[in-house]
């Protein structure tokens, strides 16, 4: 379920395969439709129905320009942390992907209290859209709505985010049209759903870019399926994957043994 090796270097590391993984607790492109059904992933707090996240009272989404060293161009990517934390988890999603809800109801909570919070860790969002062409839909309008919110109202973005989740119906069923989308846009507060329909409409080339680079990198790391995570240490350039929604125990396995803890 983890994949490592202290002694090399990340791009040899991820060079590993991980798709049978993905089939134990995840969403592939072999899965037959799932529904709301999926591996509970263990340690689910009873009673844990809703996404949290980042919603705390400090701010912990923001933007930035840079170039990570693992060649990943933050521009159109939600960042949740400091910029100063020690390790990088880069996150692929598809909002119609069943696993991806369970982590983020079960396990992201966790990860935001110990350690994105304390600035042990900085989480990428990230697009990796296959289930179907809403998919891709879900994909676009999530970096329109990043693109309306980064530089004044950040936070938002996670509202959205865990919005959609929450409406999230079965895969291919039509709940992702970008009609329906919008509506659910509309009950968000913060976000802006004319400027957002306006970025659907006029930002096309740019924001499919986006995804395309999202996607690219999910491709050139073995990803396969969703939700999926590559724990990257900035210093040392050790990383560990992890695919699916697996247990917390394992994610902080991979984090102790990426940081060397």
């Amino acid at each position: 379920m983890y994949d490592s090796d202290e002694s090399s270097s990340r791009r040899a590391l991820l060079g590993t395969a991980a798709g049978s993984l993905a089939a134990l607790a995840g969403c592939t492109s072999t899965l037959p439709s799932m529904g709301g059904s999926s591996n509970d992933g263990g340690d689910t707090p009873s009673g844990s129905d809703s996404n949290d996240g980042a919603s705390s009272g400090t701010s912990l989404l923001y933007a930035s320009d840079e170039t990570t060293k693992f060649d990943v161009d933050l521009e159109g990517n939600p960042l949740m942390g400091s910029a100063d934390a020690p390790l990088d988890v880069y996150y692929w999603t598809d909002y119609q992907c069943p696993f991806c809800k369970k982590f983020e109801q079960n396990t992201l909570p966790k990860l935001v209290d110990d350690y994105i919070e304390p600035g042990k860790l900085r989480m990428v969002v990230m697009e990796n859209p296959y289930i179907g062409q809403a998919s891709e839909t879900a994909a676009r309008m999530s970096k329109c709505v990043w693109r309306t919110v980064r530089d004044e109202n950040p936070d938002a973005f996670e509202q959205w985010h865990a919005k959609i989740f929450d409406e999230q119906g079965k895969e291919n069923s039509g709940w992702a049209k970008e009609k329906n989308l919008l509506e659910i846009t509309r009950g968000v507060s913060g976000v802006d759903a004319g400027a957002v329909e306006s970025c659907m409409n006029e930002e096309t080339k740019a924001v499919k870019a986006s995804v395309d680079a999202d996607v690219q990198a999910a491709k050139s790391n073995d990803i396969r399926g969703t939700p999926a995570f590559i724990f990257f240490d900035r210093e040392s350039e050790k990383a560990g994957k992890i695919v699916g929604a697996q247990p917390y125990s394992l994610f902080e396995k991979a984090i102790r043994k990426v940081d060397n803890a």
